[in-house]
C-alpha cells in the first residue's frame, strides 16, 4: 500500500478548511487512492469475473466511478472523477451507504474496486476518506455485488462485518484462480457472509440482545470511517488500525456484552465455514476455504479474548489468571498469524482452549478456582462434563454440515445456533454441579469452560 505524500495532505486538508468556511456546501467529498496491491486482472465488475488490483492498477487506472448497488446487483453511477498519480476526489450530490468505488482504465475496464460503507466523514472532518482500492477491498466489492445478485438487499447486508470476513491472503487466493473458479469462489464467500451474519443475529437473539443487521452495521459506521482514513495513510499503521477497528464495534454495541459478542462470533464462525468448505472444499477452492478457515479463526479470536479478559476482569480474578489468560491470548495470535493451512489453526485453537480451562491448575480456569491436590477431582469432573458436551456439539455440527450440504443461510444458521444452545444448557449442567466445591467461583470457571469447550468448532 501507498503511502500519501505530503502535497496529498496539504489538499486534503485545504478542501477540508474550504468546505468548513463554506459550511460543508451540498455536496459530499470522498478522496483516496488506487494503489497496486496483490495482483491485478482487467474484467469489468459486472462481467462475472473478479477485478482483483494488484501490479498494474495505479498506472491502469485513469478515473474512478462510484456507484449504489441496486437490485440484481446492477450499479447506479453516482459520480466520477480522474485519477492522478493514484489520487482521486469525488464528489456526491447526496450522501449514501453501502457503495461501490470502481477504479476504471482508459478501455472502460474495471481494475479495482472497493466498497465505501458511508459517505459521512469522521468527527470534525469534512471530507470522507475511502479505503485503499487494493486485492482485498476488490474481494470485498465483488462479494458484495454477489451478494445482492444472490437475493439480498443492498441495504440488508452489513459490509462493514463483510469486510471483516474478508482479507488479502483470500483476495489472493482468489486473484489466482481461473475466471469460471474465482467466480465461484465469490459465489461462495457470498453465501459464507450471508450465513455468518444471519447467525449471529439469532445467536444474539438467544443470548437475549434484540438488535438487528442495521443497527449493528450502523452502529460500527463510525469505526468505519476511522479505520479507512488510517489504512489510508499506510501500511505503516494497518495492525493498529484493525486492533482499533474491533475495539471500537464491540464498544459501539453496548446491546451485547462481551460474553455475548463472542457467542455470537463463535456460532458466525461456524455456520461461515461450514458455507465455504460445502462450496469449495475440492479442487481449485481449497486454496480459498483454507484462507477463509484461517481468517474466521483469528476473527473468533479477538471476540474470545475480549471476552474472556471482561469474564476475569467482572470476577476480580488473580493476578496469576489474569497473567496465564493473556499469555494465551498471545500465543493463540501469533500462532494464528503465522498459521499456514487450516490446519495449523485447529492446532493453535486447541492450544489456546487447554491452556485457557483443561490443562489443569496451569490454566486459566484452574488458577482462577485455586486448584489444589484436594480439590482436583471436583476441577476435573467439571472438565470431563464439558468435553462430552464439546464432542456432542462437534457430532451435532458435523451432522449439520452433512445435511445441510448448500442450504440456506436460514436453515444453516438455525441448526447452528440450536447445537450452540443445547451445548451450553448441557456444560451449564454439568459443570456447575461438580464446580460448588469452589464456592462463588464456580461460576467464572463454569463460563471459561463453555468458551474452552465451544471455540472453533467444527475444525
Amino acid at each position: 500500500m501507498q503511502t500519501r505524500r505530503a502535497g496529498e495532505v496539504v489538499l486534503g486538508a485545504l478542501v477540508c478548511w474550504m468546505l468548513a468556511a463554506c459550511g460543508g456546501g451540498d455536496k459530499v467529498t470522498v478522496h483516496g487512492h488506487v494503489t497496486n496491491g496483490g495482483g491485478h486482472q482487467s474484467q469489468r465488475l459486472t462481467d462475472g469475473a473478479p477485478a482483483l488490483a494488484g501490479d498494474g492498477t495505479v498506472s491502469a487506472a485513469v478515473k474512478v466511478r462510484i456507484s449504489r448497488v441496486v437490485a440484481a446487483g446492477d450499479l447506479t453511477t453516482l459520480a466520477e472523477a480522474d485519477v492522478a498519480d493514484g489520487s482521486y476526489t469525488l464528489e456526491l450530490d447526496d450522501p449514501g451507504q453501502r457503495l461501490i468505488i470502481e477504479a476504471v482504465s482508459a478501455s472502460g475496464a474495471t481494475v479495482g474496486s472497493a466498497v465505501l460503507d458511508s459517505t459521512t466523514p469522521r468527527p470534525q472532518e469534512y471530507v470522507r476518506t475511502a479505503p485503499p482500492i487494493t486485492s482485498e477491498s476488490s474481494l470485498e466489492a465483488e462479494v458484495f455485488v454477489q451478494m445482492v445478485r444472490d437475493g439480498d438487499s443492498p441495504d440488508g447486508v452489513d459490509t462493514v462485518d463483510l469486510r471483516a470476513r474478508l482479507n488479502a491472503e483470500q483476495a489472493a487466493a482468489v486473484r489466482g484462480q481461473l475466471k469460471a473458479t474465482a467466480a465461484e469462489s465469490v459465489e461462495a464467500l457470498g453465501a459464507a457472509v450471508r450465513a455468518a451474519q444471519a447467525t449471529r443475529i439469532k445467536a444474539y437473539a438467544r443470548a437475549g440482545v434484540v438488535v438487528t443487521q442495521e443497527q449493528l452495521f450502523s452502529a460500527s459506521l463510525d469505526a468505519s470511517a476511522r479505520l479507512d482514513a488510517t489504512l489510508d495513510a499506510g501500511d505503516l499503521y494497518a495492525e493498529d488500525a484493525y486492533n482499533t477497528f474491533f475495539a471500537a464495534v464491540r464498544a459501539a454495541t453496548p446491546q451485547a456484552n462481551d460474553a455475548q459478542d463472542q457467542q455470537a462470533e463463535r456460532e458466525a464462525s461456524v455456520a461461515y465455514r461450514m458455507a465455504v468448505n460445502a462450496r469449495l472444499s475440492s479442487g481449485a477452492g481449497i486454496a480459498v476455504a483454507d484462507a477463509s478457515v484461517r481468517a474466521a479463526a483469528a476473527l473468533e479470536a479477538r471476540a474470545t479474548e475480549a471476552a474472556v479478559n471482561a469474564l476475569l476482569e467482572g470476577a476480580g480474578a488473580t493476578d496469576v489468571a489474569v497473567q496465564e489468560a493473556n499469555f494465551a491470548a498471545t500465543l493463540l495470535r501469533s500462532n494464528l498469524f503465522s498459521a499456514t493451512s487450516a490446519s495449523d489453526a485447529s492446532t493453535a485453537w486447541a492450544s489456546y482452549n487447554t491452556r485457557l480451562a483443561t490443562g489443569g491448575s496451569s490454566s486459566v480456569m484452574g488458577a482462577q478456582l485455586g486448584v489444589t491436590s484436594s480439590n482436583y477431582l471436583a476441577f476435573d469432573s467439571a472438565v470431563h462434563a464439558g468435553a462430552q458436551a464439546g464432542t456432542t456439539l462437534e457430532a451435532t455440527l458435523g451432522t449439520v454440515m452433512e445435511q445441510s450440504g448448500k442450504a440456506s443461510a436460514t436453515a444453516l444458521s438455525d441448526a447452528v445456533v440450536n447445537a450452540f444452545a443445547t451445548y451450553d444448557a448441557a456444560v451449564r449442567g454439568g459443570a456447575t454441579a461438580t464446580l460448588v466445591a469452589f464456592g462463588p467461583k464456580a461460576t467464572t470457571g463454569v463460563e471459561l469452560l463453555i468458551i474452552s469447550e465451544g471455540s472453533f468448532r467444527l475444525r
